[in-house]
């Protein structure tokens, strides 16, 4: 699932909607409400007497208090990233430009930093905007990274960027960690490790962060605090270090878990989390999950509750359904009762968007490719 979301964050680029999909086989909405059910968590595994909550609030005078997210991109040096209005031409197999054809057009695109733009130690997978927050325009996107390699160590990060549309982007990275509790000679001390998650989709909604994390011994949903962001001391480690001070391999800034919804011993084990984002559209808020694995794509369903809240009106899912003989979905939208598709690009397949709109009923539509995301 990684190469054409890697082009899409890589570029930002929007791509034209395709025809209605031909291949589903969805129940309809009522068919198969509630068979999947999470479990929420509200503390870490090793310290189930601490909660999350906590240990965030003994932390924050420690840390000098919260950093609003709007002030993450100005209390230090952001990073500079390039506005781009054109996308080489590539061939097939999408790896080597073509200098005898014209470049593809983009509406709206920026290319990451420095390293961030060829980095192989970080994979960006999700994107969400302070419109799916709280319906305002979107003026701040929110981007999901995972570590691989070197970097698989510390987990996962989000970006903070700064939209403009007609000028050059800037953002901030914010290491995502877990509040620990850990034991000293002199008792115990509140405290914060990387994170193991596998950070796919995410949405942000009021002022929570959710993460897909498709990791096989903990699959579901992570819950972060966007008004708990903390400015930590830049150097190497993570955590409180000997000389009194916090780190976080390197970043300025640390975002804390304050939740989770966990799949791994619940009715949901099996349903990879892969992706997740957010239906404003229907009587109630509802996140809609779904999943990258062979020739078909699982979805579900959860309410929300209101945005001071953020959290889900109930574990129990407020719909399922089976997209059969449906590969390579990268993501997945719901919108006044429409499914929409990112699949990927693979050497005999372009990628396309595709859409689909209920029912038991198989559609049969013509497929464009979306040359604008590539793989």
């Amino acid at each position: 699932m990684d190469t054409t979301r890697r082009t899409i964050l890589r570029g930002m680029a929007a791509a034209p909607v395709a025809a209605a999909v031909g291949g589903l086989a969805l129940p309809t909405e009522a068919a198969a409400a509630g068979r999947y059910r999470l479990k929420g968590r509200s503390a870490p595994r090793w310290a189930p007497g601490h909660s999350y909550r906590s240990v965030i609030n003994r932390l924050n005078p420690l840390l000098g208090g919260p950093v609003p997210v709007a002030e993450v991109l100005t209390r230090t040096p952001a990073l500079k990233a390039t506005r781009v209005t054109q996308w080489p031409a590539r061939d097939d197999d999408g790896t080597k430009p073509r200098p005898d054809s014209e470049p593809e057009k983009l509406l709206h695109a920026f290319r990451w930093a420095g390293d961030d733009f060829v980095t192989k130690e970080w994979r960006p997978q999700g994107i969400t905007t302070n419109y799916d927050a709280n319906g305002s325009a979107p003026r701040t996107l929110l981007v999901s990274w995972y570590g691989r390699h070197g970097a698989s160590r510390q987990g996962a990060r989000i970006s903070i960027v700064k939209w403009d549309a007609a000028g050059d982007p800037t953002y901030q990275h914010v290491l995502l960690v877990e509040p620990n509790r850990v034991r000293t000679e002199g008792g115990e001390r509140d405290d914060f490790i990387g994170t193991d998650l596998h950070a796919g989709g995410i949405v942000w909604y009021g002022n929570k962060l959710y993460v897909a994390d498709s990791t096989e011994t903990r699959p579901g949903l992570r819950v972060f605090d966007l008004s708990r962001i903390f400015k930590v001391t830049r150097g190497p480690g993570v955590g409180r270090q000997p000389d009194g001070t916090y780190r976080a391999y390197g970043y300025d800034y640390v975002l804390p878990q304050c939740y989770a919804y966990d799949a791994s011993g619940s009715t949901a084990k099996g349903l990879t989390f892969s992706q997740v984002s957010l239906d404003r559209t229907g009587r109630r808020p509802t996140l809609l999950v779904s999943e990258f694995t062979g020739d078909h794509c699982r979805l579900a369903r959860w309410e929300l509750s209101g945005e001071r809240s953020g959290y889900l009106h109930s574990v129990k899912s407020a719909w399922e359904g089976t997209a059969n003989g449906e590969d390579r979905v990268q993501g997945a939208v719901r919108a006044n009762g429409k499914y929409y598709f990112s699949a990927s690009r693979t050497s005999e397949n372009p990628g396309e968007l595709r859409s689909w709109s209920g029912g038991r009923a198989r559609e049969s539509a013509s497929r464009s490719s979306t040359s604008a995301v590539r793989t």
